[in-house]
């Protein structure tokens, strides 16, 4: 009798148990170290890796579209904007910084050096001893024509 109830109950427990990994499958953050270069771009065109890119990079954190569709920086965007030298300014800060000891640098160095990291850029660019280098992910960004600003411009449209 016993194996009879348990049997009506072993498809609901597993119809559960496959939900629940849905869930989580689906919930599940993808790794920023390996998500581009996982994504399958084949038969895409360059916006929808665009926005595939700024949905998966949390560039949303920073940058949005207002209601009329332009895009443009979120509240958060603008506060960190305050002072931004912008990305070709924050590179070359970053290389320069490179030949000087971090015990030498200035309060501006650790501003730049900090915001090298929480605007994102460490996810494509890495500091090397002398210059400033691509990780795997900038790697297949730039195969793809998908710099910061070739995404933005094609989310403009």
């Amino acid at each position: 009798m016993k194996s009879k109830k348990l049997v009506w109950f072993l498809p609901i427990i597993l119809l559960v148990a496959a939900v629940s990994f849905w869930i989580y499958q689906r919930n599940k953050e993808p790794n920023p170290e390996t998500a581009l270069i996982d994504f399958d771009v084949s038969g895409k065109t360059s916006e929808e890796i665009a926005v595939w890119i700024y949905e998966n990079y949390n560039c949303s954190g920073c940058h949005g579209f207002t209601d009329a569709g332009a895009f443009g920086l979120t509240a958060r965007g603008q506060e960190l904007a305050k002072d931004f030298e912008g990305c070709v300014g924050m590179l070359t800060s970053v290389t320069e910084s490179l030949n000087i000891p971090q015990s030498e640098w200035t309060d501006q160095h650790r501003k730049v050096r900090k915001n090298f990291v929480t605007f994102g850029c460490s996810v494509c660019h890495q500091l090397g001893q002398n210059r400033v280098g691509l990780t795997k992910v900038g790697a297949k960004a730039a195969s793809l024509h998908m710099s910061c600003p070739e995404v933005a411009n094609l989310l403009r449209k």
